[in-house]
């Protein structure tokens, strides 16, 4: 699982580092050709976008499986830990299901964007709803590697580790 694991980390930083490197050239070349030359380049907006799209969704997967994501845990931390135990079981089965249904209207969100092209770069939007799609998958799977207990639940991270 662990090689499994780090297989998937190296392909989400391979995906979000070049998507982010692309994004950053694209804006860039768009401010030069704007300020410097008579003729902007105007793909570079629409690039932009969708590379961004990929960057947010992609470092949402990543954010979800390591914890990272914000919570708020006061109510649930004052119970006994039966209690605690229940309530964080029955908080990831509701998040599970957001997810599915999530990953569902991804899919279709997906189908019906591969018969419309963006406006500049001609490309088919279910290029840039795939990166909706990868995310909840991604995320279902944590999720339910998580509650059966095959990968461990993330510690929380301390205000300090953050920083």
């Amino acid at each position: 699982m662990d090689v499994m694991s780090q297989w998937i980390r190296r392909v989400e930083n391979l995906v979000s580092f070049s998507a982010l490197s692309i994004l950053l050239f694209s804006v860039l070349w768009g401010v030069l050709t704007r300020y410097v030359t008579e003729k902007p380049a105007v793909w570079t907006t629409e690039l932009s976008g969708i590379l961004f799209t990929w960057v947010v969704f992609i470092g949402a997967m990543t954010a979800f499986r390591e914890g990272r994501h914000i919570r708020v845990t006061l109510f649930v931390d004052i119970l006994p830990d039966a209690v605690q135990l229940v309530l964080r079981k029955v908080g990831d089965l509701l998040v599970l299901a957001f997810l599915v249904y999530a990953t569902y209207l991804s899919f279709l969100m997906m189908q019906k964007g591969a018969s419309r092209p963006s406006p500049v770069l001609d490309i088919p939007f279910s290029w840039v709803y795939l990166a909706t799609l990868i995310c909840f998958v991604g995320m279902s799977i944590a999720a339910v590697l998580r509650l059966i207990g095959v990968i461990d639940e993330p510690a929380a991270h301390s205000s300090e580790e953050v920083l």
